[in-house]
């Protein structure tokens, strides 16, 4: 196993882990037989639990999606920053584990809950804000953007998190068609049309 796999694979097996059992229930022992090494391993490339969790919730965020053919530039589309909170747990064939752990650290957050807001959430909502810059009348108060930005990715987190009740409230069959596209194109047009922005091919445009 090379160091680029076994600094990888580490924080894969602790993350399905924590995800089931939570950090307190977690021991170090499962998480290095899960992912075929030593504790050395551990202690060597994290420190400690503390760390490798802190890791893991970081990698359960983003994981092999984050990338340059994924970063917006400040003039980037609402759309596109939509479709992306979804892809991040609704892609298919992503790990169950990567959205039940961020669920875990939302509910219960951890000394990882500021590490993981200031490198992954704070430039994200840095980019968001920026396109509501152009999107909301100017002056508009710092406060209202943020709400405004809340409510935008608020509809996104449900469809990861209540993934369960939607298949059972609307049905099978319906919930499959609901593709990544869809939910995205919904979103975006429910957030313009509340912000009083008219979209290509309606009146005004």
């Amino acid at each position: 196993m090379t160091l680029r796999n076994l600094r990888e694979r580490l924080p894969e097996a602790a993350g399905e882990i924590f995800a089931e059992k939570g950090f307190k229930g977690a021991t170090v022992r499962e998480i290095i037989e899960r992912a075929g090494v030593n504790i050395a391993a551990v202690n060597y490339y994290f420190r400690d639990k503390e760390r490798l969790y802190i890791e893991a919730v970081k990698r359960a965020d983003c994981g092999e999606l984050e990338g340059p053919h994924l970063a917006w530039p400040p003039t980037g589309k609402l759309r596109d920053f939509i479709y992306f909170q979804l892809l991040k747990f609704l892609a298919p064939g992503r790990p169950a584990w990567l959205a039940r752990l961020i669920m875990r650290e939302r509910t219960q957050p951890s000394g990882a809950c500021a590490e993981w807001v200031r490198e992954y959430i704070e430039p994200r909502s840095k980019i968001l804000l920026g396109l509501l810059r152009e999107l909301l009348p100017p002056h508009t108060p710092r406060r209202k953007r943020y709400l405004t930005a809340f409510r935008i990715v608020g509809p996104c987190h449900f469809y990861c998190s209540h993934q369960p009740i939607i298949r059972v409230l609307i049905g099978e069959d319906a919930y499959q068609r609901l593709d990544l596209t869809i939910l995205a194109d919904h979103i975006t047009q429910f957030t313009l049309r509340a912000l009083g922005v008219a979209q290509p091919g309606e009146p005004g445009t």
